[in-house]
C-alpha cells in the first residue's frame, strides 16, 4: 500500500508555490526555514522547475501544515481546519536529498 500511495502525483505544483508564500504572508527563506529547502531551490520552482519529489513533498507538507492545500488547475486553498494529505519527507529514504 506504501509504494502505492507513492506513485499518486502530489496536487503541489511549481505554479502553486509564490501563491501559497503570498496567502501565508512568507518570504522565500521563511518556507526554506519551514521546509528544509533551500531558498535556491524554492526560487527555481517558482521559476517552473519541477524538482525532485522529495523537494516537492517537503514544500507541499510545509505549506500543507498551515492548511493549505492544492490541486491541479487551480490556485492554493486555504481549507479551515485541514492539515493536508502530505506524508512528512522524512520518512522517506531519500529525504536527504532534498534541495
Amino acid at each position: 500500500m506504501e509504494w502505492l500511495m507513492e506513485q499518486l502525483p502530489l496536487g503541489f505544483l511549481p505554479n502553486h508555490c509564490a501563491p501559497a508564500r503570498s496567502l501565508l504572508g512568507w518570504s522565500v527563506e521563511a518556507l526554506a526555514f519551514r521546509s528544509g529547502v533551500s531558498p535556491g531551490a524554492i526560487r527555481s520552482i517558482e521559476n517552473g522547475a519541477e524538482l525532485r519529489r522529495v523537494t516537492m513533498q517537503a514544500l507541499a507538507h510545509a505549506l500543507e501544515a498551515k492548511g493549505l492545500v492544492f490541486f491541479p488547475g487551480h490556485p492554493p486553498l486555504r481549507a479551515g481546519n485541514c492539515r493536508g494529505a502530505t506524508p512528512h519527507p522524512r520518512t522517506r529514504d531519500d529525504h536527504h536529498l532534498i534541495e
